[in-house]
C-alpha cells in the first residue's frame, strides 16, 4: 500500500545510493582506454577482451615498468595475460593488431603470434607470422635491442625449421637452417638436419600425429594434405596418398612442391603415363626449385634413356644436398648409362657409406659425446668436414654435461 502525505507537507529524504556513480567512473575510464586505442595511431583492442582485464594489463604493466605502457605494449600485455589463462584466441586477436614495425614491439608481437598460432594448429598462420618477422629484423625495421632481436631472430627460425620439417620441405628447411648456423653451434638434431638432411628420419608417427592436428585445423591446406599423402606413401598406403595428392594439387594447382609430390606417388606406382602427362604441365627446371622436384627430372630422364640429362640432374641434387644415398644412386645410374665405370663404383660405394653413417646418426644425441663422436669420424671419413667439427664440438659438450653432473652428485 503506497504511503500518502498530507498536502504541502516535504517528503523525507531517501539516503543517497552512490554504487551508480562507481559505475559510471568504471565505464568512463573503460571508454577513455577504448578511445585512447581507438585514436588515428592507436590500436583498437578487440571486442572480446573486457574491462577486467584492461585493468589487470595496465597494473601488470606499470608493476613491471614503472610507467604507463603505450598501446602497443597494452596489448602485448593483455595477449600474455589472457593466454596464461587459456583464451589463446583472443591472445591472436591483441598481437595481430600491433605492426610488426612498432619499435617496441613489433617483433614480439609476431614471435607470440607464431607460438599462439602453434598452440591453436594454425600451421600457415604460424609461418606466415615468423616469416614477417624475420621480414622487419632484416630490414631493421623494429628498435629493440640487438642481444634481444637476435634471441628473437632465433626462435623465429627454430620455429619455422620445425614447420618446415613437418611439410618435408627440406630446400626450404637448409636454408634457414644455415642462417641459424651463423649464430653458433646448433643443438644435435638441428646439426644433423643441417647436414644430414635425407639421413634423418622423417616420416615418424610422432610427426604424423602433429601433422594431423594442423590437418584438422586447415583441412583445405594444399601443403599440409600433401605432407600426409606423402606419409602415406612411405608408409605403404600408395591408392590413399594418390586419392590425397591428387586432392592437394587440385587445393594448391601452381604449387611446385604439391606437384612434385603427387609426381613421386605417380613414379612409385609405376603409373608412367601419368607421371609423364603430370611432368608436362610443370614449369620448367628452375635453380632453388623443391628437390624432389629435380629428383623426378632425373628419373624421367632416366626412364626415356636420356642419362647426360639425368646426371645433370641428379649433379645438381648431390651438390645441394651430398649425403642423400637415392642421389649417389641415380648418379651412379646415369654414369652407368654413360658408361663411366669409375665414377659408377664410387657413388655406389658412397651410398653404402651414407646409409652406415643413417645408423650412426640414430644415436648421436647430446647424452651420448661417444655416439657423437663416431658420427664425427664418420663424417670425416666422407669428406664432410664442417659436419665433421661441429659434431666434434657437441661430443665435447656432452661430456662437459656429463661430468658437471657428476660434481653435482658428489
Amino acid at each position: 500500500m503506497q504511503r500518502e502525505f498530507p498536502v504541502g507537507a516535504e517528503r523525507p529524504r531517501r539516503p543517497r545510493d552512490w554504487r551508480w556513480m562507481r559505475w559510471l567512473v568504471l565505464l568512463l575510464v573503460v571508454a577513455g582506454t577504448l578511445v585512447w586505442l581507438s585514436v588515428p595511431g592507436g590500436l583498437e583492442i578487440p571486442s572480446s577482451v573486457t574491462s577486467e582485464d584492461v585493468q589487470r594489463a595496465q597494473q601488470d604493466f606499470r608493476r613491471l615498468e614503472q610507467r604507463e605502457p603505450d598501446a602497443a605494449e597494452l596489448l602485448l600485455m593483455l595477449a600474455e595475460n589472457v593466454a596464461r589463462r587459456g583464451r589463446v584466441a583472443v591472445a591472436v586477436e591483441c598481437v595481430e593488431r600491433i605492426p610488426v614495425l612498432d619499435e617496441r614491439s613489433g617483433l614480439r608481437s609476431r614471435l607470440l603470434l607464431a607460438q599462439y598460432c602453434l598452440r591453436l594448429n594454425e600451421a600457415d598462420r604460424a609461418e606466415r607470422a615468423v616469416r614477417e618477422l624475420l621480414l622487419a629484423a632484416g630490414r631493421g625495421g623494429a628498435g629493440a635491442g640487438a642481444g634481444e632481436v637476435a634471441d628473437q631472430v632465433r626462435t623465429a627460425r627454430e620455429l619455422l625449421v620445425f614447420l618446415l620439417s613437418l611439410q618435408f620441405r627440406f630446400e626450404e628447411r637448409q636454408a634457414v637452417l644455415r642462417e641459424l648456423r651463423l649464430g653458433g653451434l646448433l643443438e644435435p638434431l638441428l646439426t644433423k638436419q643441417l647436414y644430414f638432411p635425407s639421413l634423418v628420419a622423417w616420416r615418424t608417427p610422432q610427426q604424423n600425429e602433429r601433422l594431423q592436428r594442423f590437418l584438422r585445423e586447415s583441412p583445405e591446406d594444399g601443403r599440409l594434405v600433401a605432407a600426409h599423402g606423402r606419409y602415406l606413401l612411405g608408409s605403404g598406403a600408395v591408392e590413399e596418398a594418390r586419392r590425397l595428392l591428387d586432392t592437394a594439387v587440385g587445393l594448391s594447382p601452381g604449387d611446385v612442391g604439391v606437384l612434385s609430390a603427387a609426381l613421386e606417388c605417380r613414379f612409385e606406382e609405376q603409373d608412367l603415363a601419368g607421371f609423364r602427362d603430370l611432368l608436362d604441365v610443370c614449369p620448367g627446371y628452375a635453380e632453388g626449385e623443391p628437390w624432389l622436384l629435380t629428383q623426378m627430372r632425373g628419373e624421367a630422364a632416366a626412364l626415356q634413356g636420356d642419362w647426360s640429362g639425368s646426371a645433370r640432374y641428379f649433379e645438381l641434387l648431390l651438390s645441394a644436398d651430398d649425403t642423400n644415398p637415392l642421389y649417389c644412386q641415380g648418379l651412379a645410374r646415369a654414369y652407368g648409362g654413360l658408361d663411366q665405370q669409375d665414377q659408377r663404383l664410387k657413388l655406389q660405394q658412397r651410398a653404402l657409406q651414407l646409409a652406415e653413417l643413417r645408423l650412426t646418426l640414430g644415436e648421436a644425441e647430446l647424452k651420448n659425446p661417444g655416439a657423437l663422436r663416431a658420427a664425427s669420424q664418420a663424417a670425416s671419413g666422407l669428406g664432410l668436414k664442417a659436419a665433421a667439427y661441429d659434431l666434434e664440438q657437441l661430443a665435447l659438450v656432452g661430456e662437459r654435461s656429463m661430468r658437471g653432473g657428476e660434481e653435482r652428485q658428489r
